[in-house]
Parts: structure tokens; sequence; C-alpha cells
């Protein structure tokens, strides 16, 4: 054991253990935290006054979290799966369903995610007066 983990161990006792695990958590997961960060933000703002657009601002942070996630622990489960289900009896579907759940499901996840928040953004700063006003008042 090198000295710093000898100091470590000796001074912190077990918390250098949980400081390392928070480090990591956080630095793997700083999408998703900022994903949630946001739909609690726009949430509470869209529980108080609500409006077309922060519908669309929360919509674009929750799609920001599914696309993270999706694209980091819910695919490449699948992917693994599909090996698995569409073995050598099916083995002509396998690539079709590679393309399906891999790009095809990250494309129109994060289109979703880019259509609510140039909605927002349109909502919010380009839409004409008449229309802007028609918005916020439904």
């Amino acid at each position: 054991m090198g000295a710093f983990e000898q100091w470590s161990q000796a001074n912190l006792g077990q918390a250098h253990y949980v400081l390392g695990y928070l480090i990591v958590l956080v630095l793997h997961n700083w999408p998703l935290f900022l994903a949630i960060g946001l739909c609690i933000w726009w949430g509470i703002r869209l529980y108080r006054i609500p409006s077309r657009a922060r519908v669309c601002w929360f919509f674009g942070a929750l799609l920001f979290g599914l696309a993270y996630e999706y694209s980091k622990h819910i695919a490449p489960t699948i992917h693994g799966s599909l090996d698995t289900v569409l073995g050598a009896e099916l083995l002509w579907l396998n690539t079709p369903a590679h393309f399906i759940i891999g790009p095809l499901m990250q494309v129109l996840i994060f289109g979703a995610m880019a259509f609510f928040l140039g909605q927002a953004l349109w909502l919010e700063a380009g839409a004409p007066r008449g229309k802007r006003a028609a918005t916020t008042s439904r």
C-alpha cells in the first residue's frame, strides 16, 4: 500500500472509500444529475405558472436524461440480449434489430429532445407577440 493510502486509511478511516465512490458516481453520471436538476427546476416553474414553453423545457430536460441513460446503459444491455435471443435460427434479424435499437432509437430520442428545446426557445423568444400571448394564457 502506498504512502497516500496509508495516510488516508489512518486519518480518514472508511471515509476515503465513500469519498472516492461519490467522486466516481458524480463524474460518471453528471448528465443525469443535470437532467434531474433541470426537471425539478422546470417542474416547479411549470407547477407555479403553467405555459407551453415551460412544458417544452420540462420535456426537453426529461428527454435529455432519457437519452443519456439510453445510450449509456439501456442500449448496450439490449444489444447483448438481442445476440442471445436472435441466435443461430434468426440470425438474419440480428442486423436490423441492432440498427433499430442503436442508431435509430438514439436519433428519435435526440430528435424529440431537440424538437422540445427548439419549441421552447421559439415560444420564449421567437414566437410572434400574438401567438406568444395565446400560448401563455391557456
